[in-house]
């Protein structure tokens, strides 16, 4: 992994914050929901780079999985 610079601390408040009020877990069923959804609606017809979007939402669900896992590990300490 690259060695990237930590996330400042307002940053850390406003990312905690975002999934007090939108859990990782549901907000990765929704999406995962919308997704499916568009992708049957469009079939063939999208103007979408798929490979880019679908990547970029492949890695997304997989941070949402992480933050939900560390979030229950949290709450079990």
């Amino acid at each position: 992994m690259e060695n990237r610079p930590a996330l400042s601390k307002e940053l850390q408040i406003e990312v905690a914050t975002f999934f007090e009020y939108a859990p990782p877990a549901r907000l990765s069923r929704n999406l995962r929901k919308l997704l499916l959804s568009y992708l049957s609606l469009q079939r063939d017809g999208h103007n979408l780079d798929m490979d880019d979007l679908l990547l970029d939402l492949q890695s997304l669900f997989a941070l949402l999985d992480a933050v939900q896992d560390e979030m229950e590990k949290q709450r079990v300490q």
